[in-house]
């Protein structure tokens, strides 16, 4: 299906007032595919319009619809009103909402870690395992839920895809440099404020250490086997507001020139390049000198904007390659990358079977 042919489908939106769900309403605000008409949020929003809703994003408010902020209590009721919902809830009220949302029909696609491993559920990043995605075609019921990943593990994994693919990997080793911004609103709020912040992140690496051996696996009838792959990960928070930062080594399963290993990682491209979907970026990541951006497009006006995983400092050495890469943990490894989710299964005709 030709993406200048794609019917607008209406959607709602699961929380108002998060920084990530503010992604969502700046995504959405002028999309070609999608219209927001329903959001809702925790009881001290409801009955607000989303004009009235403290703006926390560093971009001016776009211009949003005029719409008040509903009961979550009452969306199974409305399930009429909108075919896909984007999932920006805390993971416990995620475990009650999403999946009868879906047995009722509709397209759930979630930021919450809720359903990640559920092995009905696919994890996708869009431009990494699109094939996983695919699953669905075989669901016993035409709703369902599709999940975005850990945010951090987006600029490790997205780099590591063609090694994985065309070299093989043997083992990894990743360390991260986590922004406040991670940590959602209450900490950036509460750092902009102290000055302070908790170092540690508890059971991130496990989190990470998981959904990676995922993408990388192999999608099964019965859901995903998993990658055979030793995986070695260690987490931190920085002072940082936005982006996260990862150390990536690996040790490649056979001895390859740097220039070799540099031009399969600049060829990569995956299905989401393929369809020309309105989020995927033209390279799912390039190399940098500068590993952080000083500023990005407004990401209401360009969907492309914050998109691209930057990667700098690669050396390979016999079988060793290390490199750092950056990624906007509120935009590619949270609300844009469940967009660009939702855009790929759309234009692979999965809502319409």
């Amino acid at each position: 299906m030709s993406r200048h042919n794609m019917r607008v489908r209406k959607i709602a939106l699961l929380g108002a007032n998060g920084l990530v769900a503010q992604r969502f309403q700046q995504r959405l605000s002028k999309h070609p595919w999608f219209e927001l008409v329903a959001v809702y949020g925790s009881p001290r929003t409801v009955g607000m319009e989303l004009a009235e809703l403290q703006w926390h994003l560093p971009e001016a408010r776009p211009d949003l619809p005029e719409l008040v902020v509903r009961s979550l209590d009452s969306i199974i009721f409305d399930v009429d009103d909108f075919e896909i919902v984007f999932s920006a809830l805390p993971s416990d009220v995620a475990l009650e909402v999403e999946k009868p949302l879906a047995a009722q029909g509709c397209y759930v696609f979630s930021n919450a870690s809720t359903h990640r491993m559920d092995a009905d559920v696919p994890l996708v990043i869009a431009d990494l395992n699109p094939h996983h995605l695919l699953s669905l075609r075989n669901r016993s019921q035409s709703g369902f839920v599709a999940c975005g990943t850990n945010c951090t593990i987006v600029p490790a994994a997205l780099p590591l895809k063609p090694l994985w693919d065309f070299i093989g990997l043997d083992e990894v080793s990743i360390s991260t440099e986590q922004s406040l911004s991670g940590g959602g609103i209450e900490l950036l709020s509460a750092y902009r404020e102290t000055g302070e912040y908790p170092v540690e992140i508890p059971g991130e690496a496990e989190k990470m250490h998981e959904e990676c051996l995922s993408l990388l696996g192999r999608a099964q009838t019965d859901g995903v086997r998993p990658a055979n792959l030793p995986v070695e990960i260690s987490v931190k928070r920085v002072s940082r507001e936005y982006g996260h930062i990862v150390n990536v080594s690996a040790t490649l399963h056979f001895e390859k020139e740097q220039a070799e290993v540099i031009e399969w990682m600049q060829n990569y491209r995956s299905r989401a390049q393929a369809l020309d979907l309105p989020s995927a970026p033209e390279f799912p990541f390039i190399f940098v000198d500068d590993l952080i951006p000083d500023s990005l497009p407004n990401p209401a006006n360009n969907l492309k904007s914050g998109m691209t995983v930057r990667v700098s400092d690669v050396h390979v050495s016999g079988t060793t390659i290390t490199f750092n890469a950056w990624s906007e943990n509120t935009i590619r490894g949270a609300a844009g990358g469940t967009v660009l989710l939702a855009e790929l299964a759309v234009a692979e005709g999965l809502l319409d079977e």
